[in-house]
């Protein structure tokens, strides 16, 4: 553009010459020189800063690498090379015999962790059961004993009595003798002889009332060795429920446990089948039935292009760069597609290049080496549908349209456009770098 830009300005000047407007003397030359050189020479400066372009630019998209993620012998292959996929297209099977085995065996140890805990619940239910059975019969043996306690007391009352009533009949029993052998004829014999008696009954009564005592009190000791047992057999049936609900917990912790072992499984049992991850199509696709492949990033089944989504990546020299923004409208034309113009935009400007990276390492940086080429990477995206098939790799010209010297962006968009259709003739070419 600038050649032509030259050729117009001398065109101008030889025909100013021609008909004699400028004599061709050295100082009217020397001054059209300068004027041109200035003249051309902004243009082509506010052209570069405010619209520029570049014909470094190549479509990328993202590159999957297809790594299993079990390991496995192949047993089927769907999908076949270069042919376009839509995200969720298996694309080989893996045997899944091994881990249908293993979930399979889950299976059984959560069905038997599941009946584990159900047992232990109703031992639980008959520990409870028992404690409330055992509180019962330390009620009905505090019930006996203060019976018990209320018999003895009973039976020493009687005994007082009894003693008591001895102790008169044996009081009447002496004075009749004593009557009698003082005044025989003051007392009759049958008054003695009921005395005696009632003093014998007496006696009598006193035995049976002490044997009713020793009785009482047995039973008393009986009702609180009765007492004594049932407390011994609640704090059994306490310690039989505490060891139940310890039982009962670690067997529902272990039904999670069989459970998350048994989700594992059955997820690597999926995993046997490989699906696309996105819409796009295999390449290096050098898996056959019955290949070992392993879960190892260095050892793929082979490589996925996702084209669901392209970009652009392209480069500038820096100071070009000085008014570019995000946003900024993107003119460009690809290659593969000579005669059409695509509509885009600055996704934005990627301010770092892999030059000014040190690397870690024991060794003092070759300062020789140390330089910029000068240029930074502008990440670019398409505003409209990409075109079917857009290959990866793709070169092209991009033409950015800054906020900036609008009035020098007509020059890119003429260039843009004779490029389009120059492509049908000459491709670009550009070595990289």
């Amino acid at each position: 553009m600038i050649a032509m830009m030259v050729i117009i300005y001398t065109s101008i000047v030889l025909v100013l010459f021609k008909f004699k407007l400028v004599k061709p003397r050295p100082l009217p030359i020397a001054c059209i020189a300068v004027v041109g050189i200035l003249a051309i020479g902004g243009i082509a400066a506010a052209w570069f800063l405010c619209a520029p372009m570049s014909p470094k630019m190549v479509t990328a998209q993202y590159v999957i690498d297809l790594v299993p993620y079990v390991k496995g012998q192949v047993k089927k292959i769907h999908a076949q090379a270069n042919q376009p996929l839509k995200k969720g297209d298996l694309l080989l099977e893996i045997d899944p015999e091994p881990y249908q085995f293993t979930v399979n065996q889950l299976e059984a140890s959560l069905q038997a962790a599941k009946e584990t805990v159900n047992q232990n619940k109703a031992a639980l239910q008959a520990a409870d059961d028992n404690i409330k059975k055992t509180k019962d019969g330390i009620t009905q043996a505090q019930a006996n004993l203060d019976q018990a306690k209320a018999t003895v007391a009973n039976a020493v009352a009687s005994l007082n009595k009894a003693k008591a009533q001895d102790d008169l009949a044996k009081t009447q029993e002496q004075i009749a003798l004593n009557i009698q052998k003082t005044d025989a004829a003051a007392i009759s014999t049958l008054k003695v002889t009921e005395a005696v008696q009632n003093r014998a009954a007496a006696d009598a009564a006193v035995s049976q009332a002490d044997a009713g005592v020793t009785q009482a009190q047995a039973a008393q000791r009986q009702a609180e060795a009765g007492l004594a047992g049932a407390q011994s057999t609640f704090q059994q049936a306490q310690a039989a429920a505490r060891q139940a609900t310890f039982t009962l917990k670690v067997s529902e912790s272990n039904v999670p446990a069989v459970q998350a072992q048994l989700d594992d499984a059955r997820f690597n049992l999926a995993q046997c089948k490989m699906y696309a991850p996105a819409d796009g199509y295999v390449v290096n696709w050098q898996v056959q039935e019955g290949v070992m492949l392993v879960s190892i990033p260095i050892h793929p089944a082979g490589t996925f292009i996702n084209t669901s989504e392209t970009f652009i990546g392209a480069v500038f020299p820096q100071n070009y760069l000085m008014n570019v923004k995000p946003g900024d409208k993107v003119e460009l034309v690809l290659d593969p597609y000579p005669g059409r113009l695509f509509k885009a935009e600055v996704d934005n400007v990627i301010t770092a290049t892999g030059e000014g990276q040190f690397k870690v390492s024991g060794n003092i940086p070759y300062t020789a080496k140390i330089g910029s080429m000068g240029v930074l990477a502008v990440k670019i995206r398409l505003t409209e549908p990409q075109p079917p098939n857009l290959p990866l790799g793709a070169g092209g010209t991009v033409a950015i349209y800054t906020d900036h010297g609008k009035p020098v962006h007509i020059i890119s968009k003429v260039t843009i456009r004779m490029k389009k259709w120059m492509l049908y003739v000459f491709p670009t070419v550009e070595k990289p770098g």
